[in-house]
């Protein structure tokens, strides 16, 4: 391990997105270096290498694209004032846990089904395992060393009131109930998260909760229904990715995946990405992990207990009701479960 250590653990000497592993290289081996890290990763390097994230935001190159002055982990700890992780009373937290604890040998040698050679390994994989690095970097301190971590208050939980004596029959009121009751539990819940007292962790539940809103508002505004064995809105790649808003996450498969459609579940929101004929799940992405505009559509249902099809088709009208009344403005009041709008139906 070099002694340029990011603020989560990452060994910087070593990262291949940083600038020491690829100095002498030439542009060919380069290239054989970046497929070799995609076919570890996943990811390809980018061409104009991270300056690590210890160095201050005023010092970054407008050109550079890393480090990430929006990482949360970056942030917290500047707030924090110490050097890393390791540093904080709250060590670990679930924003570092998920970050410097994803890649590591045996999740990666887990997605390839095979296991690394010692040289893949220590080129791609040992650089990434931040957790047991920041672990490493805790046993040594003196517990005069370790600090509290940047808080910050818990806001107030926005939701509108439902809205009564609506226009519609009973089964059409308890249906718009259900939606609004899914968006209010959205509201109010943590998300599983820990710590939410914490700069970094109360920013990564506003933008999970963000990111969520967001995918059940496209899915309502642009899909299309498709009733088989299960009713469903589906809507195609393009339209996806072109309707996501300000929200670039929803664009990376794995975030997607992993995040969205797991916190949705939760709430009874089964989500799928489902492959057209004649393509591989290989070719829907980029090379850095983004979902292409062709090759898939993404599909949304209710189960039963949250309203099942009535419940979707509700979603859909509200949201339509919102979109033709409020404009840009439209989202906003989704977020707060603004249902007043269908009063004037």
């Amino acid at each position: 391990m070099s002694k340029l250590v990011a603020k989560c653990g990452i060994d910087c000497g070593a990262c291949p997105w940083g600038p020491y592993p690829r100095k002498g290289m030439s542009a060919q081996d380069f290239e054989a270096y970046k497929r070799d890290a995609k076919r570890v990763l996943g990811h390809v390097p980018i061409k104009t290498p991270c300056v690590t994230c210890q160095i201050p935001d005023d010092k970054i190159p407008k050109t550079s694209k890393l480090p990430n002055k929006r990482c949360l982990i970056r942030q917290c700890v500047d707030k924090a004032g110490v050097e890393n992780c390791g540093y904080c009373s709250r060590f670990p937290c679930d924003t570092v846990t998920e970050t410097a604890g994803a890649w590591n040998r045996e999740s990666i040698e887990v997605k390839l089904g095979a296991s690394l050679s010692e040289e893949a390994y220590h080129s791609f994989v040992e650089p990434f395992e931040g957790l047991a690095r920041l672990e490493a970097i805790r046993d040594s301190l003196k517990p005069d060393k370790i600090v509290d971590p940047a808080k910050v208050c818990v806001p107030k939980i926005r939701l509108a009131d439902f809205p009564k004596n609506l226009p519609f029959s009973k089964d059409e009121v308890s249906s718009f109930k259900a939606v609004y009751n899914l968006l209010a539990n959205i509201e109010r819940s943590s998300f599983g998260l820990k710590d939410t007292d914490t700069f970094a962790q109360q920013h990564k539940l506003k933008k999970q909760r963000a990111h969520v809103l967001r995918f059940l508002w496209l899915l309502g505004a642009y899909g299309e229904f498709e009733n088989g064995d299960t009713s469903r809105l589906v809507v195609d790649a393009e339209t996806y990715l072109f309707n996501r808003g300000s929200e670039k996450s929803l664009a990376i498969w794995s975030f997607v995946d992993g995040v969205i459609f797991k916190l949705l579940s939760g709430f009874g929101v089964c989500c799928e990405r489902l492959v057209l004929d004649g393509l591989l799940k290989e070719e829907l992405t980029t090379g850095t992990g983004y979902l292409r505009k062709k090759g898939w559509v993404m599909s949304m249902s209710f189960d039963a207990k949250i309203g099942g099809k009535n419940a979707l088709e509700a979603l859909q009208v509200y949201i339509k009701k919102l979109a033709k009344e409020y404009g840009k403005r439209a989202f906003q009041r989704f977020c707060v479960a603004d249902m007043h709008v269908l009063s004037a139906a």
